[in-house]
């Protein structure tokens, strides 16, 4: 039997797409009182909401003949027909937040304009009463309690208060950055939690949220392409943290949820972070109205775009610039990471060559007309990969891209001086103002990273003299089937090498025979898509570099530092560890008292 159900039942359902918690309540409210033009909001609650928000601003108010209309199902003042959806400009519009929060609570809207007697309005009991005078400044109140009192099932999932009160605390800290020239205060269970104050500076905002130290360690970026404009704040690679409560996504002014945005972030930041961490971002996206649709969710969080593409172009290209831009220099033992830019100055000496680090890194000193030769250094399973990597740097190199030197003589007496290598692993300079520590493995990780991602091409490979057996499960024959092109453009070659048994017959030239199977198994827990490419260079540059272990001399270390400094972003490994290490001179001396 068919029914028309009641126009209680039909407010309940309703408020179960816009209420689905206190949280959904305090953003339906902001929301509205900032479509008001309010610059003051006040959010206060109890018990995580549940028993009691009020939600305060100095907006326009509403008139006394207006306020029973805003209690009526798809009553609003923000649009008048369906072509105004397409150019929605304000934060709310079906105008189903006012009655949905009273279906399911007790509920008061108090309202005054400018100049007029203020009104409130309760409904209780689901009853409406009747609209009376109320004294009171401009702009709306809003008094929620009891929140679902009448819909027990709701009630039965709502965390604990302090869950619900974080919630709360996360939606009001977006707002604040969202919209820095608005006052926000938030008060839980009678303890002031944020208090801002208006400004028209956005990194003002992040600092009176989040705090200084915070705001200290952001780095700026901008972007335009055509019509569609992202600016806002990146945190330093080291401040990365293990969840992505930080990423906040203001599109037009609105906050969002958006997969694209999140993708082009996180693909900027994938070689300078650990896995398993993730930037912090504060990122106000402008599009036009047209190119996108807030209509897809009740809580209007997601949005659709309809040129994903360059949303993701824009955001990744602003981001990896100003990452490319700061991460030029090597960390030190007071600044992780090493994001203030410096300089290192020449050193008049006949017998020492040099440049600058940032402005005229790619200006090094050239105009060599033989590149280095030397016999390789006997390194077991490494000695080929030494040897590749020795005539990558010197083979048709361009004068302005690598400092060459004709014999092993002008090699040693070049600038930086090589002081040595400690405990098989690390390399030390000496600078004109400091010493440098190198990791080798993370340097030469990063050499062949950076190389791997500009290969638009195949990657060169070696046949293997005998096939090397790949003994695969059967999840990873199916991830074989699906990305086998992509392995293979990486310079792998798999072959059928009898019944129901692959071989290994082709490695990428940098790639030792040794760590072919570990390498392609690799690659098989990686989907394909637009960061496998990243993925796999992460992966081949790991196992084609020099281990910690492997015996250097002088003309190898200065072939590995000369190639780190051609990189584009040398500070960091793919993995996001430091490649360098710096210690100045000034802070030599002060370690050892010489500056007193």
């Amino acid at each position: 039997m068919i029914r028309v159900l009641d126009l209680d039942t039909v407010n309940k359902i309703a408020a179960g797409e816009v209420v689905e918690r206190p949280s959904s309540v305090v953003k339906e409210l902001v929301e509205n009182s900032l479509d008001a033009g309010a610059d003051e909001i006040s959010v206060e609650i109890l018990k995580g909401g549940m028993s009691f928000i009020r939600v305060r601003d100095n907006g326009r108010g509403i008139s006394k003949d207006q306020l029973p209309v805003a209690l009526e199902r798809h009553a609003t003042s923000k649009i008048a027909s369906v072509s105004d959806i397409e150019m929605i400009s304000s934060l709310g519009f079906r105008g189903e937040a006012l009655p949905s929060i009273a279906a399911v609570s007790n509920f008061q809207l108090a309202s005054a304009k400018e100049g007029q007697t203020g009104y409130v309005l309760e409904v209780y009991g689901g009853k409406l009463c009747d609209v009376v005078p109320k004294a009171m400044s401009k702009g709306t109140i809003v008094e929620v309690e009891d929140l679902f009192y009448n819909v027990p099932a709701r009630r039965k999932f709502i965390k604990s208060e302090n869950t619900e009160a974080g919630r709360i605390k996360k939606y009001l800290e977006a707002a604040a950055i969202s919209r820095p020239d608005v006052a926000f205060l938030f008060v839980k269970d009678g303890k002031k939690i944020i208090q801002t104050k208006k400004t028209d500076n956005q990194l003002l905002g992040i600092s009176a949220v989040f705090g200084e130290k915070l705001a200290s360690e952001l780095l700026e970026i901008e972007g335009r392409t055509g019509t569609y404009s992202v600016k806002g704040y990146v945190g330093k690679p080291d401040i990365a943290r293990g969840r992505r409560d930080m990423q906040i996504f203001i599109l037009n002014g609105r906050i969002v949820e958006c997969k694209t945005i999140q993708a082009a972030l996180e693909k900027a930041f994938y070689d300078v972070i650990p896995r398993g961490r993730f930037p912090i971002a504060f990122l106000c996206l402008d599009i036009p109205s047209q190119d996108i649709d807030v209509n897809v969710h009740p809580a209007k969080l997601l949005v659709r775009l309809s040129s994903e593409n360059q949303v993701f172009s824009l955001v990744h290209r602003a981001v990896k610039d100003v990452i490319n831009e700061r991460l030029l220099e090597p960390a030190s033992f007071a600044e992780p990471y090493g994001t203030k830019q410096r300089q290192h100055h020449r050193v008049d000496s006949n017998d020492q060559k040099g440049f600058e680090w940032v402005t005229k890194r790619e200006n090094q000193v050239g105009n060599v007309e033989e590149a280095v030769s030397f016999e390789p250094i006997k390194m077991g399973t490494r000695e080929s990969v030494w040897d590749r990597f020795s005539t990558e740097l010197t083979k048709d190199t361009k004068e302005d891209e690598l400092f060459l030197v004709r014999d092993s003589r002008e090699i040693s007496r070049s600038y930086p001086k090589i002081l040595g290598q400690a405990n098989k692993t690390y390399i030390i300079a000496e600078w004109d103002d400091a010493i440098i520590l190198y990791d080798q493995h993370s340097a030469h990780e990063r050499i062949l990273y950076e190389k791997y991602l500009d290969d638009k091409a195949n990657l060169p490979q070696t046949e293997l003299l005998f096939p090397l057996p790949l003994n695969l499960s059967p999840d990873e024959y199916a991830a074989l089937d699906r990305i086998r092109p992509n392995i293979e453009n990486l310079g792998f070659g798999i072959s059928e090498f009898g019944p129901s048994t692959l071989a290994i017959t082709h490695v990428p030239s940098d790639v030792p025979g040794s760590e072919a199977e570990e390498a392609v198994k690799e690659l098989l827990l990686e989907k394909p898509g637009p960061l496998f490419r990243q993925k796999a260079a992460a992966v081949l540059a790991c196992r084609g570099s020099l281990k910690a272990g492997n015996a250097l001399d002088e003309n190898q270390m200065r072939l590995l530092i000369l190639g780190l400094n051609s990189c584009k972003t040398p500070a960091l490994c793919p993995h996001g560890r430091p490649t360098m290490l710096r210690l100045d001179w000034n802070e030599l001396e002060k370690r050892f008292g010489r500056n007193r």
